[in-house]
């Protein structure tokens, strides 16, 4: 009887029960309506690889209060077919700590640089100075296989990064596992923020092979892979902040109706793609599943890593490094409760939104940072719009600093598989990976705009603002029967009177 929830939970089940476990796995949330006596053999499918982490690693805790864990993200592939796979170390190329609290409504999740400069001491007291971080894992994994690997990229994120940290948990995600369950919820829809292309040669760099164009579409397989898995070309910060984006996209979309009936699919692939420190209990899911819940219905909050230089050189590589100081200061602002501000009222905003249409003569867009854009578009984007059932609406301000790149049309299809038009324009923001787009789609109510934060009239258009600690992350309005949004960068350069400004000056191509 001690498993049984109270009256309240029966309501809140949907929710939570599958996504308790996914949320931790993958900062996703998966549904589904199940009976109680079938909760102690979903528990067993989800937690079914389980280590048990040294005494003071790992505290876990019931009372309902904050937690945090750490999710580490490895390509451990261990029935590969290919020999090298089965034997080379496995590396953790994602290193997240997620933090739900229920008593503030959010969930915030901070990123660690895989590449942070850290020195590591392994079991036994061996000692492996200046290393990067996703190294403690390849060194544990070395030594004590799948939980060696876990236990000292803890240790590690422990006593080098974050003195004093509690973890309440760790969970490893294999990304073949990660693939099997993105498929299982029926994958994604993701705003790729600029062309992702990149084919190994013969003799050519290894990285994870993609292709993909810009603009709003759903990613399955080995695309949702490659997309998270990115690192050429960007800087470790942006590969982060894209992995963060996508979980967040991710989180949003799960539907009751995606998974409904299929909770011990779901959990399945779950149990298959994680091993975790958490025990089988179906006490454990449910505590885990109340946890998620109330965390879950605030949008994720991303808490940026603070460094001292993101391009160290060192021993012929590249590392980050930050300072005990600013470190401290990163773990604070992930433990601390951050309620959204009301970005929409602060009067120079509003002031810069409202100048905005006449931006090119204004010297008030300057002084933000915008400029005139330029007067024509491309003559093949010109020529593939004519076609387009929807206006075509195009910005008269761009950042100083910004390239234009190719315009785009193309079709997306939405949750009932029916075509819609659409088109984006990308601007490369600056050289360190940083694009932001404007699209226009005559798809009414894509996932993007299903949980706006705020929604402000200003000029006579009723704006929806999606935010990010802070920084408006999306602006999303209708004009007729198109709908358009401008996304910030996924490292949101953007200042939100760039923002603001930019959407305000959108006005018809023709």
């Amino acid at each position: 009887m001690h498993d049984r929830p109270p009256r309240l939970w029966w309501g809140m089940w949907k929710r939570f029960l599958v996504g308790g476990a996914l949320i931790v796995a993958l900062s996703a949330a998966a549904t589904a309506t199940v009976a109680l006596n079938t909760v102690s053999g979903i528990a067993k499918e989800v937690f079914q690889f389980r280590i048990k982490p040294p005494p003071g690693l790992v505290t876990p805790v019931y009372s309902g209060g904050p937690q945090t864990f750490l999710i580490l993200g490895s390509d451990r592939r261990k029935k590969a077919k290919n020999a090298f796979d089965r034997n080379n170390p496995p590396h953790s190329d994602t290193m997240l700590l997620v933090r739900f609290d229920p008593r503030q409504g959010q969930t915030s999740v901070l990123s660690i640089p895989r590449d942070l400069l850290v020195d590591i001491t392994a079991p036994g007291g061996r000692y492996y100075p200046n290393e990067k971080i996703n190294s403690a894992y390849t060194i544990g994994s070395k030594q004590g296989g799948v939980r060696g690997g876990m236990v000292l990229a803890a240790e590690t994120v422990k006593r080098q990064i974050f003195p004093g940290l509690k973890l309440n948990g760790i969970v490893d995600v294999n990304f073949g596992g990660f693939i099997n369950v993105v498929d299982k919820l029926g994958c994604v829809y993701v705003d790729v923020d600029h062309r992702y292309y990149h084919v190994n040669g013969v003799g050519g760099e290894a990285y994870s092979e993609i292709n993909l164009q810009p603009g709003y579409q759903k990613l399955c397989y080995q695309n949702a892979l490659s997309y998270v898995r990115y690192r050429h070309g960007d800087s470790d910060f942006v590969r982060v902040a894209r992995q963060q984006d996508f979980m967040r996209d991710l989180r949003e979309q799960i539907s009751p109706d995606d998974v409904a009936g299929q909770i011990h699919t779901v959990a399945k692939a779950v149990g298959r793609a994680i091993v975790s420190t958490f025990s089988n209990s179906s006490h454990e899911l449910i505590v885990l599943a109340k946890l998620v819940g109330f965390s879950q219905g605030k949008p994720l909050r991303q808490v940026k890593f603070r460094a001292l230089n993101q391009n160290a050189q060192l021993k012929g590589g590249s590392y980050v490094t930050t300072s005990p100081a600013l470190a401290q200061a990163t773990l604070r602002d992930f433990m601390r409760s951050s309620p959204k501000a009301s970005l929409a009222h602060s009067s120079s905003v509003l002031r810069a939104a409202r100048r905005a249409r006449h931006g090119s003569h204004s010297s008030t867009a300057s002084a933000f940072g915008l400029y005139p854009a330029s007067p024509t578009a491309p003559a093949t984007f010109v020529k593939a719009t004519v076609k387009l059932p929807l206006p075509v609406l195009l910005p008269t301000l761009e950042t100083g600093s910004a390239l234009q790149q190719a315009a785009r049309t193309y079709y997306v299809r939405d949750q009932h598989g029916r075509l819609r038009h659409a088109y984006v324009i990308v601007w490369q923001h600056n050289s360190l990976g940083a694009y932001y787009d404007l699209e226009g789609t005559d798809w009414p109510d894509p996932p993007v705009i299903a949980h706006p934060d705020e929604t402000r009239e200003i000029g006579g258009r009723t704006y929806m603002l999606s935010t990010d600690g802070g920084h408006i992350h999306t602006i999303a309005w209708r004009q007729g029967h198109a709908l358009y949004w401008l996304t910030n960068t996924l490292l949101e350069d953007l200042t939100n009177q760039q923002m603001l400004g930019i959407a305000r000056s959108v006005q018809p191509m023709h």
